[in-house]
C-alpha cells in the first residue's frame, strides 16, 4: 500500500507563534519542525505496521523545507514542492491519504487559524459551504478515489475534519486551543503513542474510511482582504462578484483548484492531462 502524509507546521504539540510568525519566521522555528517530525515519525510507525510498504511525506508547509531529512523515518521518502508541481501531489497510485499538524480555517477560532494565506484570504466556500485546508486537501485526494484515513492538529481542526469528513475518519488532537494564538498542548510522548496506534488502527479499517463525492458542479467562492488581492486572477478569466470576491466554477476540481493557483481556466489540465486516473510520471508502484 501507497500512503501519502501531508505536513503543516501549525498543529504539532510544542508549536507557538503569532500572526506575524506563520511561515518561515516562526519564532521556535528550530522546536516546530522537530515536533512535526517527530509527529511525522510516530504516524510511519503506525502505517508500516499495519502493511504500508511506501510512505511519502509531503512538506505542506510554506516553502516546503520544514522537514529534515536527515531526522525522517528511514522508510519515508520526502517530497519537497515547487512552483513547477501540478496542483496536485497526489495521483491515482496512492491508496491512503493522512494529514498531520493541520490547524483550522480561517476565523475558526482555532490555534493559528487560516486559509492559506493568513494575510489575504477572508473566507472560502466551497458549493456554499465554509472549507478550509483539510477540506481542500480531502477533495484533491478525493479526486483520485484516495480516502482521508486520518488527521491531527488543534482540537478545532480535528472538529473541523470530523465535521468535513464524517465520524470515519481518525483524529488525533494535539492541543487544546484556547484562542488564535494561545493553546495548550498535550504531552508530547502521548501524542505520538496516539498517533502510532491510531495511524495503525485507520490503516487496517482503510475500507471504512471517508472518501467524499466530489460533485459534477464546484463552485469556489473566495474573499480577498484586499481588492489588489484580486486584480490577478480577474486579469486571467476569473469572475469577479465584487471588489473582494471571486467565483470559481466548472466541473473539474482540480482545474479548479489549478486556477486559483494562478493557472488560467484549461490550461493546466492541457498541460498535465490530470484525470482521475492520472499518474504522476515520476511516481512509480
Amino acid at each position: 500500500m501507497k500512503i501519502m502524509i501531508m505536513t503543516d507546521l501549525e498543529g504539532p504539540s510544542g508549536v507557538n507563534g503569532r500572526s506575524d510568525g506563520i511561515g518561515n519566521t516562526m519564532p521556535n522555528r528550530t522546536t516546530a519542525e522537530q515536533a512535526l517530525v517527530n509527529e511525522v515519525n510516530a504516524c510511519c510507525e503506525g502505517l508500516f505496521a499495519a502493511g504500508a510498504d511506501e510512505i511519502i511525506v509531503t512538506d505542506g508547509h510554506g516553502g516546503s523545507n520544514s522537514i529534515d531529512i536527515f531526522k525522517l523515518h528511514p522508510r519515508a521518502k520526502l517530497l519537497q514542492t515547487g512552483c513547477w508541481m501540478p496542483a496536485t501531489n497526489l495521483d491515482s497510485t496512492f491508496d491512503a491519504f493522512v494529514q498531520l499538524g493541520a490547524h483550522g480555517m480561517q476565523s475558526s477560532g482555532g490555534y493559528m487559524c487560516h486559509t492559506f494565506n493568513s494575510h489575504s484570504v477572508c473566507r472560502m466556500l466551497f458549493n456554499g459551504k465554509p472549507i478550509g485546508e483539510i477540506g481542500v486537501c480531502s477533495l484533491k485526494a478525493a479526486y483520485f478515489h484516495i480516502p482521508t484515513i486520518l488527521v491531527s492538529g488543534d482540537e478545532t481542526a480535528c472538529k473541523e475534519a470530523e465535521e468535513f469528513l464524517g465520524r470515519n475518519v481518525v483524529t488525533v488532537p494535539t492541543k487544546t486551543d484556547i484562542n488564535r494564538y494561545s493553546a495548550i498542548n498535550y504531552p508530547p510522548e502521548q501524542v505520538y503513542a496516539q498517533l502510532r496506534e491510531q495511524a495503525e488502527k485507520a490503516l487496517k479499517n482503510l475500507q471504512n474510511a471517508p472518501c467524499p463525492l466530489l460533485p459534477e458542479q464546484c463552485e469556489l467562492i473566495v474573499n480577498v482582504m484586499c481588492p489588489n488581492h484580486a486584480d490577478a486572477p480577474e486579469k486571467l478569466g476569473i469572475e469577479r462578484l465584487d471588489e473582494t470576491t471571486l467565483r470559481y466554477s466548472g466541473d473539474d476540481f482540480i482545474d479548479i483548484w489549478a486556477q486559483r493557483l494562478g493557472w488560467a481556466p484549461g490550461v493546466h489540465k492541457r498541460k498535465y492531462g490530470v484525470t482521475p486516473q492520472w499518474v504522476h510520471p515520476c511516481s512509480k508502484r
